[in-house]
């Protein structure tokens, strides 16, 4: 009786193993230690999966039902917020990550907001004046900037509005006021400030008849490309990012960014005051210099002392001719165009233009690269590049 149960339970052996493999093929998934989990909450995904994007770092992230169907989604990543969020009184959520970057205080904001403009200054001295002394900045929530595009003849500049100015002339003179969006990161926050600084800027600087004949999407495109400028200087790169993705300037932040790149930000400043087009389009983007016949001779802002300067010009070669200074910070003049270090553009040499990049400005030589050739030079006062 003994051995037929040994029998019985040897035959059933294998059975069993068989029965167990299928236990464990059939196993929920969710239910394993491996199982991946929610990008929320930590927890086992489940049956169903949800994959959302972190509009942060650009990442698909899968979580669960229960976080998928929450209705507190952060306003900067747009991902569900479950623990440890920061609601704000305009309704908006913070997730928890996105709250350690974000301006929530007002007194915080109006110093960003000065230091920004003090950016400005510095990287568009020579083509820029932002006004400072009539402008009046108001710190607000999404509801009350919201509500200032409510009034007859205002309209939404873009779908998530962050910024808005109000210029305002009298006797000749501007008053302007400023709203800027409480708890953005301050990337964006700065990227907003250098905006509506630049609609200032327009107000007060374009002439009425170039105010009424410039397009919509190029005004604003504009501003976007100061601000893109801005980040560009601080490596910004997912701010600059999220300058590119936003459709509302209908493609002319590209264009604007494309001439500057190729002429220069100077000749994108007179088109803009001087310009006989309503906008830039691509399949002519040297329309940028079309400019009006009686537009005054646009020039560099030269109030800071030069250091040397070297009148005779070599038409065949790249010439150094100056080395200015501006609160410490160098310029470089070379041919017809001047540059601060790191600045790219077009010089004039024969009758041909030459993009280089200034890599490095001292008190009599400069260093730069030609584009293209990737060939490095050190220029001297009364040197010739061949």
């Amino acid at each position: 009786m003994f051995r037929n149960s040994q029998m019985s339970f040897g035959r059933a052996k294998p059975m069993l193993l068989l029965a167990l493999l299928l236990v464990a093929g059939f196993f929920p998934v969710w239910l394993r230690a491996d199982a991946p989990r929610c990008a929320v909450c930590g927890g086992p995904i489940g049956a169903t999966v949800y994959t959302v994007q972190d509009n942060v770092t650009g990442e698909k992230k899968q979580i669960c039902s229960d976080c998928f169907l929450l209705n507190t989604t952060c306003f900067v990543c747009g991902m569900p917020a479950k623990t440890n969020y920061i609601e704000l009184s305009d309704g908006r959520v913070l997730c928890a990550r996105d709250a350690k970057t974000a301006v929530l205080d007002e007194d915080q904001a109006r110093r960003i907001c000065r230091e920004t403009r003090d950016k400005l200054d510095r990287l568009f001295s020579r083509f820029l004046s932002f006004p400072e002394t009539n402008v009046t900045v108001s710190i607000i929530d999404r509801v009350h900037l919201q509500e200032l595009f409510k009034f007859a003849g205002h309209d939404y500049v873009c779908p998530n509005v962050w910024g808005y100015v109000e210029s305002r002339a009298k006797h000749g003179h501007y008053e302007h006021s400023m709203s800027l969006l409480i708890a953005l990161p301050q990337a964006a926050f700065e990227a907003t400030c250098a905006h509506e600084y630049t609609h200032t800027w327009l107000n007060e600087n374009l002439t009425e008849a170039r105010k009424r004949s410039l397009g919509r999407d190029a005004d604003e495109g504009f501003c976007e490309l100061v601000s893109f400028l801005l980040m560009e200087s601080e490596n910004e790169e997912f701010q600059k990012k999220q300058i590119l993705l936003n459709a509302y300037t209908r493609g002319q932040i590209h264009l604007l960014i494309a001439a500057e790149r190729r002429y220069g930000f100077g000749d994108v400043v007179d088109w803009m005051k001087f310009g006989t087009d309503d906008r830039l389009r691509g399949d002519d983007l040297g329309r940028i210099r079309a400019l009006e016949s009686a537009q005054p001779k646009a020039v560099a802002l030269t109030n800071f002392p030069a250091y040397k300067l070297q009148p005779a010009l070599v038409a065949n070669a790249l010439v150094l001719k100056g080395v200015t200074w501006a609160k410490n910070r160098p310029l470089a003049l070379i041919n017809d165009r001047t540059f601060a270090p790191q600045e790219q553009g077009a010089v004039l040499v024969g009758t041909t233009n030459l993009t280089i990049r200034c890599l490095a400005i001292s008190a009599d030589a400069v260093r730069i690269r030609v584009i293209g050739s990737g060939q490095e030079q050190e220029l001297h006062f009364r040197d010739e590049a061949p």
